[in-house]
């Protein structure tokens, strides 16, 4: 899953659910990853790290 995909379902669930970004990660975590980060590949992790770091930097 590409950064793109990740910062419009960040920004979804966010308003969704009124979430904050740190709230986001961990919903997003358990929701996708179901607790394992590594399950769709490094790439996919990686991908969900810069979309978060993004994110933090946005909403500070």
């Amino acid at each position: 899953m590409s950064k793109e995909y990740f910062l419009a379902y960040f920004k979804h669930i966010m308003v969704v659910f009124q979430l904050n970004v740190e709230e986001a990660r961990r919903k997003t975590e358990d929701q996708l990853f179901r607790g394992n980060m590594y399950a769709y590949g490094e790439e996919t992790q990686d991908n969900f790290l810069k979309a978060f770091d993004e994110l933090k930097l946005r909403f500070k």
